[in-house]
């Protein structure tokens, strides 16, 4: 076999100096998504602190605690609160849980896993103490009883649910983040929509499954301890591979990262050790630095080297070099060929633009140009915003079209095989109260699911969570319309949204924790303990998750529901949102007089339920 090992050279300081360009072109974006990726423990779980901080106090109150396990400990308990000087009141609830939780756990997790020492012991942990898969684990044997039978439907369960999400969600981001990264570095623009490039052409499972082998072997590579290095930094380009070439199978894309790296494999692993003192500063600043610099500058490091080894892998013609085929990726297509190619779309931008003087009502108007609200969707509605998609597609298409973002017609992927409804998606469009009903419902039971969800993990118990009695949770509704109406002037700009979606869910958020704790002297959430949090109210890492969450709704889920909730008859669409409206509004009423409240709900225990008795029902 033909050996690929061809040596060329390019200094550092000029990659750097090309990846600091990409990336003060794009830099909120791409703070932004190395964000999510955070969030999500994508990546940089490691270097960043912002997210996962606590206060040490509560941290060493903790660690203090879990060497108590008697009822006779309670007053040490008590006293070190007090040496720390925390509220002994608010923190003795946590206590409870904590004492009550640990238990079970204690007793099970050593004795199920069985691993205390050696390497492999590090790999279990890495993966077994994710929050994800040790929270199914504590759930799941509150259920069955323990043994061989019990062990295998536990693992079974685990490697189906927890690996779906880890490999399917988490490992294939990271190649949508090096798609957005790598668009950057050539073009002024980067459309949202590429955030939903592997459903779009139908590649999202393959591009999990090339990232779920990339994950097996760095676990093979970090059992061996020396061979981590080698495997790791040898298969580092796969995700860059299957962000240029989403039809690229799991093993191609391996075979061709081991070739692109031979004789760049110590060259990367130097580029790596040159971000060293970012890590450094990056633990003084509680992940700061990272967050606003340094993860977004790694990124558009390793972007430029992976441009790099590609164009010489190209130029050389090595084994495989065909499969890296989206030229224009990396290089823009010149004007000639771009009008030639988008010629219908110059024609058609030539015509004048289509107003809004079809809606009739100053009243009206002033809604929807400034709220987005209709009445109803009429006919003459609907082939307006017909029009207006049609138009805001062909603003794309000349962006495209003069170069400033990457030219869709000219990539390798058929446009036939792309998914119409995702790549038309109309985000600026106008919603009837009718829908604007339905998805204040959907909303509030979606936050109500999660919750519910959430808690089922975090507790393995079913929970019914907030102060309503039904399936939902308005503060989801209520922030989902905000979003929606609110900011609908600045829909078509995503890194303003995103901070106002956060401004606007913190505030909202902080009112309706104040107020639930001044009419019902009771804290349906508390985030004492979190980073940045104001009262325990609102904190950084959730209002983070708010501005993301906020952007998928916008510009994606709210869209698609919309869509559905046209089809529905008028007669039959306006009586179901009325009928769901009123049930969900009586049991507010009822709720307001009787709040729903519990273990679980609200921070607030029987004055009966005291550390020693749970301990003694233990």
């Amino acid at each position: 076999m033909e050996k690929t090992k061809d040596k060329f050279s390019f200094s550092f300081r000029e990659l750097k100096h090309a990846a600091k360009r990409n990336l003060k072109h794009h830099y909120m974006m791409y703070v932004v998504a190395c964000l999510f990726a955070l969030i999500i423990q994508a990546e940089f779980i490691t270097t960043d602190n912002l997210i996962s901080v606590r206060r040490q106090a509560v941290q060493d109150t903790i660690n203090a605690v879990s060497e108590l396990t008697g009822a006779e400990d309670v007053r040490k308990i008590e006293d070190i609160y007090k040496t720390i000087d925390q509220d002994a009141d608010s923190l003795y609830i946590g206590v409870e849980k904590f004492l009550y939780s640990r238990t079970f756990e204690n007793q099970k997790a050593d004795k199920f896993f069985g691993r205390t020492k050696g390497t492999l012991n590090v790999i279990i942990n890495y993966f077994a103490e994710d929050s994800l898969v040790s929270n199914f684990y504590s759930i799941i044997i509150q259920f069955m009883e323990y043994g061989s039978i019990g062990e295998l439907i536990l693992i079974i369960l685990l490697t189906l649910i927890a690996g779906f999400l880890w490999l399917f969600v988490r490992n294939v981001y990271i190649a949508v983040n090096r798609r957005i990264f790598l668009e950057g570095r050539t073009y002024q623009r980067v459309p949202f929509s590429r955030y939903l490039h592997f459903i779009r052409v139908r590649k999202w499972f393959n591009a999990g499954f090339t990232m779920a082998l990339r994950t097996v072997i760095d676990i093979l590579g970090g059992i061996t301890v020396i061979g981590y290095p080698i495997l790791h930094y040898g298969f580092f380009l796969m995700p860059y591979i299957i962000a240029e070439n989403p039809d690229i199978k799991p093993l191609e894309a391996a075979k061709l990262s081991w070739r692109m790296m031979r004789g760049n494999k110590w060259r990367l692993f130097l580029l790596s050790l040159s971000f060293m003192g970012w890590y450094f500063l990056g633990s003084f600043t509680a992940g700061l630095t990272n967050i606003f610099f340094a993860n977004p500058y790694m990124i558009c490091c390793y972007s430029e080297f992976y441009a790099k080894i590609r164009n010489h892998y190209k130029e050389r013609k090595l084994p495989g070099e065909e499969l890296l085929n989206d030229t224009y990726l990396f290089v823009r297509a010149d004007s000639n060929q771009l009008s030639e190619v988008y010629s219908d779309v110059l024609e058609e931008l030539e015509k004048p633009k289509h107003a809004l003087d079809h809606i009739e009502g100053r009243k009206e108007k002033f809604f929807a140009k400034n709220f987005g609200i209709i009445l109803w969707n009429s006919k003459e509605e609907i082939e307006y915003e017909d029009r207006q998609a049609q138009r805001v597609k062909l603003l794309a298409h000349k962006k495209e079209a003069s170069g400033l973002v990457y030219p869709s017609r000219l990539s390798p992927i058929p446009e036939k095989r792309k998914i119409k409804a995702l790549e038309d998606i109309h985000y600026l469009r106008n919603y009837s109260l009718s829908s604007l009903a339905m998805l204040f419902f959907i909303f509030s039971a979606f936050g109500w699911l999660w919750e519910v969800f959430y808690y089922f993990l975090m507790k393995g118990q079913l929970i019914n969570r907030g102060f309503a009695h039904g399936p939902w949770l308005p503060i989801y509704g209520c922030g989902g319309l905000i979003i929606l109406l609110l900011l609908k002037r600045v829909r078509h700009k995503p890194v303003l949204f995103f901070f106002t979606t956060i401004i606007s869910c913190g505030i909202l958020e902080y009112f309706a924790a104040w107020m639930l704790e001044t009419f019902f002297h009771m804290k349906y959430w508390d985030y004492s303990g979190y980073f940045l949090n104001i009262h325990g109210r609102v904190c950084a890492e959730g209002l983070f998750v708010f501005g993301v969450c906020g952007l998928a709704f916008i510009y994606v889920l709210a869209p698609l529901l919309d869509n559905v909730i046209r089809k529905i008859n008028r007669k039959v669409l306006l009586p179901m949102a009325v009928t769901i409206l009123l049930i969900m509004f009586t049991d507010f009423i009822y709720s307001a007089f009787v709040p729903n409240t519990g273990y679980g709900i609200t921070d607030s225990f029987d004055d009966d339920v005291s550390v020693e008795t749970v301990l003694e029902e233990d």
